[in-house]
């Protein structure tokens, strides 16, 4: 869109009556004679008064001897009057919004004539004249699509019409006007002219004036849509409102649409921004899935889609909501509380809320969600929801923000493990760095579904947020807003929730509910179009009106009451019936739940019990597949229906499923409480005594038979039993079995299935269960235990059976052998130790077991040394004798063992499985240490021993193990310790010397590893190696000797050990030597044996179908980035060899993942199939454009957009950094061939294609697609069309230049270069350079201010820093002139140095005399004679070379012996390739040029790649660019070009092509060059832009100000302007 104009500019006014008249007619009789002028017809006399008259003419114009040689195509000219109509057809519309405005100017009757004249003049065609329907279909087709835009004037209403648009609209018609004679006089021409036209391939690129004056139309028209606000301005008129309003809301509206910030990642595709990012969420735990560029979650976005269109618009107008979102009061509290009960629509006005703020980034407003889900509470997974929660938001807070990313970026290299441990909230949010950071931003954090969270998180995170820290003026700009129940906030004392502003869910609903109930009914097409006072109308208003009543604030309940009301209004039922539905005030739940229960069976009613015991009572969410296995448990049964199909269609009423979870209703629980029998405890259905039996009677008489009935009958109701004929049928109708259940009984039932599961061999039905009912079988023991009291007891009976199951679990050893696979997957705490002992010290428990073993258990207080010593022993022998143990699981109990024995503090951590190891539990205990803790393995090692006894000899094996559990839990130093004392014994195993091996590699010392692992394979081989090594061991080995060889850049050595690995049994043994194997051949130096090693490679690796799965595991893996381009480059010169590797793509791409090894390497496996195909497509594009793979009969660029295409929608909606960086590549390689195209052939064919990708990219600062759109418009010198391109990216340049914050200028300076880059504007452009880049270090560095000097008595800082800028200056100048080479640094360090040590030593000389009689001293080094004379023994000037050596000194500290360039500003790396076509490793630095496309959004290339990248002989392709590009010269670091980040003022240099190469442009310096400030060019290049620095500085520090009125009222107004938006 264009540029405002500059503020204070004179606004046009429109004349009215008389003199309006006489205005239009000369405009319009001017248009007539230009028509004149240029093609010598005349419009003022025609024939034609109408637009039917035109159509008319267009339609019957034919085209003479089409036929004829010298004709025209039939077709050609069909089409070419198909835009005619077209355009007169839009024409029409616009003349007549034009004319509804006749009351304020009146519309010329000429006009209608003049136009309509015009157009007829292009059709009427007397005869054949050849490529003239060309020009018809050029110039009218862009016409045509341009007036289509005015197709919204068809329903637009007559009144009130802005006279600002009516201006433009007729500034349209005239420019239209003069088209049509350009195109008249083409027509005119001779056929050897227009035949020069069609040589240029386009009629616009004459200098005839046709392509001025169609520059002219299209901006009259860009500018009228300017005025129209066309994003809503369609949707509006439909609805016939007031058009002057409607367009000054669109003009606002698009004003913000253009300049919203929908992400504000401002480095984009910038490698380091994603290195960045990738190290913050790993640093913080963050799900490797989660997306890197987007502003949202997809939890909220999915919450967000469920709200209803209308819902939710009484949250903007809500006083406490207005409050916490001022920002112009500082008195504002920084939380908000959003209350209700369960199912209120907490959740989604909390996403509401969310996406309306992430609307607000263009004022610099960030805001972040997380929801706790129902599982929080119950989650072992995870200790700290709360830091976690804060954590993943913070991550949030760093894709939007720069400055947050920046310095959470810088926290995570300083101090990782800060962010891993178990610190508090206080420390975990100061290291987070929000909030305090200068930046001018505000920052929203919603937090929801602290009902889930357990008590104590709950209460902890209240507590932190109240904390003074967080309630002052260093957090003032950070806003929380937190939803749960009510209860959830009743830790809050009576002041707190007073000031604290809060949102009551259930007063504020009601107009949501009538929204809910509305659409239901309407989807039902219930009471639809009631006429009014009807009984439906009636019906309807009491629904309304009763209904969000009776569910007081509860969504769910007005739900069951809606489906209640649907199926009675289903039915022929009176309006009183309906009503008396209404009355009724029994709680939903319990009505669901009697209706589900008078639905059930006896059996089905103990089974929905079953489920609810584990469901609500279990310490972890329950999975189908645990229930499914704990139901069978429960009946020894296998259902054939799934259990999720019964959940759906039958238990809905009472549980639910998320996902592959199942939870009961919130607030449910209440209503489930089941009845005790007379003992206190409630009876399952199997339990309830009975007696039944079985009549058969055959061949009886009647008679005798019927005696036979009657005297039992009596003898029943004489003995007072019972007769039950229909047991089934009466027991539900008199309530005898309900549904129900309770806590003490599930717990009891959930330990007797433990016991039941642990007595018999693991089978398949049960599996699911196994490993809760091992790891939690404590946690129940406790409940129990915790749970008995006079009204709840065990029986004594009851009490025996779990004494005889525990002693039978740990006297017998046969239990944990049989299910030692989970033992060894899971561990209990000391706690959970002592938990179970407390049971064993009950007599009740443990009176009829063994007397023995019962004594020695009560008789010792560790539990290690009582019940636990038989297992111990089997974990420490497994462990440390004989190797039967994994090695992590085994540690982790064995320190709990030491805990619970009271032998080391509580000072360990248990060793989590990794992310990609399926072994790792969903039940997993907690940890008990920090990651700082460290471990005495000795401590360890003697426990141990002291544990099996003095005949445990600590031997070679014993070392091995310990130092195995060492390197486990990261401690390198002590781990080849242990590996050393293990070599030291006597017949040390292989294992060992892999073991060290490994431990050196860890350490970067890869001969010395090489080493081990040479001696360990040796050893291996041997006979009588022991352990005797399987065939996947050897096969480990090669694979490490392949993996340090390669490292160690001996890749042929590598591939002969990676080839020993590819037939191996272990699948991911194959893969990773498949994949070894090939990294190492395209690394052979020889092309030839790199080729014909690959040829061989498909046999090697066993066919296709192998390859295809390596593909796939290369895809996952980013090294694919060289792999594959080598590939495809060394297959080239083999025939049928690289169509082979793409056929295979294409395999894998339409493959299902059928190898479950390969995806326990990588993990993530609910994304792998859509990144494997992604990744592959988008190479398959690539193997299309450059080596021409591809169907037979398709073109290649075709067949390449296509991939790109489908591979940038694959890879959309999946995380991680591989996954984004393809994406991007895809979107530039679409970019570039639109660019490319269009730059080629001279057309602007690909603008919407390259227009869309550029949206679709808006989130992400330095795209390649928004560059080459800006970069296309610049190069065809449509400056405005390149600025509104850009003009995001200015824009959000600039407002980082205008913060508060220093440290992100680099950010701001680098989008600002290459932004001006694009847009052609290369003075600009060096003067961004000139600040961002690294300046001579001694210019640099040696800037001072008054703070610097340190404060002495009586000294005056202001004439130190004069003396110490002119010392400086000197100082700066003799080293320059020593060594003018800026690749010099550490000599200009150096020689600053003597020259500084020089004047301290003329200081303590005798001093001269002056004229004014102060003492100074001559310096012979100044040219002028003045300059060199300094005062030389006063303090001031003893300060000033004080401070000066000691800024030098920690200068050459810093820099010696040679540059040390992490402290410098950035350094650009290459992104060429050298001869053998690896990535180049050249950096930009004080030595070599560099050379920055002036077209991509971010290449660089070093002086050799831009020399194979532009030689067309070169066999190394550099895809990143194009030897078509051009590139500017960047000079080495410290050149005189650069002023430096520090800098107030710059020189304005000037830009040409280089004398050697035209597509090299060159900084230079004019003798006239001016200096102009810093901040004068900031401004200058703003006015430019049509922007202003002071808007953008008070955006930034988010103090935005509004046209006329108080602060306070235009808060106001803009908080309305929303409103009616969201409306």
């Amino acid at each position: 869109m264009r540029g405002q104009p500059p503020s204070g500019a004179p606004e046009k006014k429109l004349l009215e009556g008389k003199q309006g008249e006489l205005f239009m007619k000369e405009i319009w009789a001017e248009a007539a004679k230009s028509f004149e002028d240029i093609c010598g017809k005349s419009l003022q006399n025609g024939d034609l008064k109408s637009f039917d008259d035109v159509r008319a003419k267009i339609e019957s114009a034919s085209k003479a001897g089409a036929d004829d040689d010298d004709g025209l195509d039939a077709g050609g000219w069909d089409k070419a009057k198909n835009i005619g109509l077209e355009s007169l057809k839009y024409l029409k519309l616009l003349l007549g919004a034009a004319s509804q405005a006749s009351s304020f100017i009146p519309l010329p009757s000429s006009a209608v004539s003049i136009t309509t004249n015009a157009l007829f003049f292009v059709f009427d065609i007397p005869q054949a004249i050849r490529d003239y329907d060309d020009a018809i279909n050029e110039v009218f087709g862009k016409v045509s699509s341009a007036l289509s835009k005015f197709k919204i004037y068809e329903s637009m209403d007559s009144e009130n019409i802005d006279l600002e648009l009516i201006d433009n609209l007729r500034r349209v018609m005239i420019s239209f006007v003069k088209l049509c004679a350009h195109v008249v006089k083409y027509k005119q021409g001779r056929k050897r002219d227009r035949f020069k036209h069609k040589a240029k391939k386009s009629i616009l690129d004459d200098d005839s004036g046709l392509a001025g004056e169609m520059a002219e139309f299209e901006l009259a028209v860009q500018q009228t849509h300017d005025i129209e606000g066309t994003i809503t301005l369609a949707a509006v008129i439909d609805s016939r409102q007031d058009i002057k309003i409607i367009l000054e809301r669109c003009i606002s509206f698009g004003k913000v649409a253009e300049e919203t910030q929908k992400g504000v990642q401002s480095l984009g595709a910038d490698a380091d921004r994603i290195k960045t990012l990738v190290k913050i969420r790993d640093t913080l735990n963050v799900l490797p899935t989660v997306l890197l560029d987007t502003k949202t979650t997809q939890t909220c976005s999915d919450i967000y889609r469920k709200c209803l269109d209308g819902t939710g618009s009484w949250i903007w107008r809500h006083p406490a909501y207005r409050t916490w979102t001022a920002t112009n009061d500082k008195d504002a509290s920084h939380l908000l509380l959003l209350s209700g009960s369960s199912s209120s629509g907490k959740t989604l006005a909390s996403s509401q809320i969310t996406k309306k703020l992430e609307g607000l980034l263009q004022e610099r407003k960030f805001v972040s969600h997380y929801f706790f889900p129902t599982s929080a509470k119950k989650s072992d997974d995870e200790k700290n929801p709360v830091q976690s929660a804060l954590k993943y938001m913070a991550f949030q807070i760093a894709r939007v923000d720069n400055t947050v990313q920046k310095a959470l970026g810088k926290a995570c290299d300083a101090n990782p493990g800060a962010f891993r441990s178990s610190s508090s909230l206080e420390n975990l949010w100061g290291e987070l760095k929000i909030g305090s950071l200068g930046s001018g931003a505000w920052y929203y954090f919603v937090l929801d579904g602290l009902e889930n969270l357990p008590d104590d998180q709950a209460e902890m995170l209240l507590k932190f947020l109240l904390s003074p820290r967080m309630t002052g003026e260093s957090t003032r700009r950070v806003r929380f807003l937190l939803s749960g129940t009510s209860s959830t906030f009743s830790s809050l004392s009576d002041s707190e929730v007073k000031k604290t502003p809060q949102v009551r869910m259930e007063e504020h609903n009601i107009a949501d509910m009538h929204t809910i109930i509305d659409n239901a009914l309407d989807n039902q097409e219930m009471l639809k179009n009631a006429k009014p006072n009807s009984n439906q109308q009636k019906a309807k208003d009491l629904i309304l009106k009763k209904m969000p009543e009776n569910a007081k604030g509860s969504y769910y309940r007005l739900k069951l009451e809606l489906e209640e009301a649907i199926r009675l209004l289903s039915t022929r039922r009176t309006l009183d019936e309906l009503e008396d539905m209404l009355d009724q005030t029994a709680s939903s739940h319990e009505v669901a739940i009697k209706k589900l229960q008078r639905s059930l069976t006896a059996e089905e009613i103990g089974e929905v019990n079953e489920l609810l015991k584990w469901v609500l009572f279990s310490k972890s969410p329950m999975t189908l597949d645990q229930l499914e296995a704990a139901m069978f448990l429960y009946s020894g049964t296998e259902s054939l229906a799934s259990l999720q199909y019964i959940i759906k269609n039958k238990y809905s009423a009472v549980l639910r499923l998320e996902g592959t979870n199942v939870y009961a209703h919130d607030g449910i629980k209440e209503y489930l409480s089941k009845e005790k029998d007379a003992q206190g405890e409630s009876l399952h259905p199997e339990e309830r005594p009975t007696i039944s039996m079985t009549i058969t009677i055959n061949n009886v008489d009647q008679e005798i038979c019927g005696h036979f009935l009657w005297d039992l009958a009596h003898k029943a109701i004489r003995d007072k039993f019972k007769f039950e004929f229909d047991a089934n049928s009466n027991s539900l109708h008199n309530n005898q079995v309900t549904i129900g259940v309770d806590e003490f009984e599930a717990h009891h039932t959930i330990v007797l299935r433990a016991f039941k599961y642990l007595s018999k061999e693991p089978g398949d039905q049960t599996s699911g269960i196994g490993e809760y009912l091992i790891r939690w079988l404590p946690h129940h023991l406790k409940c129990l235990y915790d749970l008995e009291d006079d009204q709840r007891e065990l029986t004594a009976d009851k009490k025996l059976e779990i004494g005889r199951n525990l002693f039978n679990l740990f006297e017998d050893e046969q239990s944990f052998k049989r299910h030692r696979k989970i033992f060894e997957e899971t561990f209990w705490t000391a706690d959970e130790m002592e938990d179970i002992r407390k049971w064993l010290l009950d007599s009740a428990v443990v009176r009829r077991l063994n007397k023995k073993w019962r004594d020695k258990v009560q008789a010792v207080v560790s539990p290690t040394r009582g019940y636990l010593n038989k297992f111990v022993k089997i974990v420490v022998t497994g462990l440390l004798r004989d190797r039967s143990w994994d090695a992590r699981n085994a540690s982790n109990w064995i320190m709990q063992f030491m805990i619970a024995d009271g032998t080391t503090p509580q000072a360990f951590k248990p060793i989590e499985a990794s992310a990609d190891d399926d072994t790792s539990p969903s039940n997993s205990p907690p940890s008990l240490i920090s990651d700082n803790a460290e471990i005495d393995w000795d401590r360890f090692s003697t426990w141990c021993q002291d544990f099996l006894g003095s005949e445990s000899m600590l031997d070679s094996l014993w070392y091995e193990r310990l130092a195995t559990v060492a390197s486990l839990r990261g401690s390198p130093v002590y781990v080849r310790s242990l590996y050393k004392r293990a070599l030291e014994k006597e017949n040390p195993s292989w294992m060992c010397h892999r073991g060290l091996g490994e431990a050196y590699f860890s350490q970067d010392q890869t001969q010395d590893a090489l080493k081990e692992i040479e001696e360990a394979l040796r050893l291996a081989r041997e006979e009588g190696a022991a352990p005797k090594p399987k065939p996947r061991d050897l096969v480990y080995l090669h694979l490490l000797l392949g993996r340090f060889n390669y490292v160690a850049g001996d890749v042929e050595t590598a591939a002969d050990h990676f080839l020993f690995t590819l037939h191996g049994e272990d699948a991911q043994h194959a893969a990773l030597g498949q994949l070894g194997y090939l990294e190492s051949i395209l690394n052979f130096s020889d092309i030839k044996i790199r080729r014909e090693l690959l040829k061989n490679a498909l046999d090697l690796y066993g066919g296709e179908e192998k390859f295809v799965r390596l593909l796939r595991m290369i895809a996952r893996d980013m090294s694919h980035e060289e792999i594959i381009p080598k590939m495809f480059a060394t297959a080239e010169e083999v025939p049928g060899l690289l169509r082979g590797i793409v056929h295979a793509m294409e395999r894998a791409t339409l493959a299902t993942l059928a190898d479950d090894q390969i995806t326990e390497i990588f993990g993530d496996e609910h994304f792998i199939e859509d990144e494997c195909r992604g990744v592959l497509l988008y190479y398959m594009g690539v193997a299309a454009y450059r080596y021409k793979v591809l169907p037979e009969e398709t073109d290649p660029a075709a067949e390449a957009l296509k991939l790109w295409t489908k591979s940038r929608d694959i890879l959309a909606n999946v995380g991680g950094r591989n996954a984004f960086l393809v994406r991007q590549s895809a979107t530039t390689a679409l970019s570039k061939y639109y660019f490319q195209s269009m730059l080629d052939d001279q057309h602007l064919d690909h603008l919407d294609a390259l227009s869309k990708l550029a949206e679709d990219e808006s989130e992400i600062f330095l795209s390649d697609s928004a560059g080459f759109l800006g970069a296309i418009y610049a190069i065809r010198n449509k400056e405005e069309q390149s600025k509104s391109a850009l003009r995001k990216r200015m824009r959000r340049a600039l407002q980082i230049l205008s913060d508060d914050t220093p440290e992100n200028d680099f950010a701001g300076l680098l989008i600002l270069q290459k932004t001006l880059d694009q847009h052609q504007d290369f003075d600009n452009s060096a003067i961004a350079l000139s600040l961002m880049a690294q300046a001579d270090i001694l210019t640099q560095w040696l800037v001072f201010e008054a703070k610097d000097i340190d404060d002495e008595s009586g000294i005056d800082k202001q004439q130190v820093l004069e003396i110490l800028t002119k010392v400086v200056k000197d100082t700066i100048r003799e080293a320059k002139s020593q060594f003018p080479d800026s690749s010099q640094q550490t000599e200009r360090i150096n020689a600053a140095q003597t020259y500084v040590d020089s004047l301290a030593a003329i200081k303590e000389s005798k001093p001269i005399l002056g004229a004014r009689g102060d003492d100074v001293v001559e310096e012979p080094n100044g040219e002028d004679g003045g300059e060199g004379k300094l005062p030389s023994v006063d303090p001031k000037t003893a300060a000033a070379l004080h401070v000066l050596r000691e800024r030098i000194a920690a200068l050459q500290k810093e820099h010696s012996p040679e540059i040390n360039t992490k402290v410098l500003n950035r350094i650009w790396r290459c992104d060429g390739r050298d001869s053998a076509g690896n990535p180049c490793k050249n950096e930009h630095d004080f030595k070599i040029n560099f050379y920055n496309c002036i077209y991509c959004a971010n290449q660089d290339f070093c002086g050799d790649c831009i020399k194979r990248l532009c030689d067309p002989e070169s066999e190394i392709e550099i895809t990143a660019c194009s030897d078509k590009h051009r590139w500017l010269r960047i000079p080495p670091l410290g050149d005189d070009v650069y002023a430096g980040s520090a800098a107030k003022s710059v020189r304005v240099p000037k830009v040409r092509p280089s004398e050697e190469d035209m597509k090299i442009l060159d900084i230079y310096y004019g003798d006239d060059s001016e200096e102009i400030t810093v901040e004068a060019w900031k401004e200058k290049l703003a006015t430019e832009w049509g922007m202003s620095i002071a808007e953008l500085r008070q955006q930034a520090v988010g103090k935005a100000t509004y046209p006329g009125g108080s602060e306070e009222n235009k808060s106001e107004n803009s908080e309305e302007s929303e409103e009616s938006e969201h409306e």
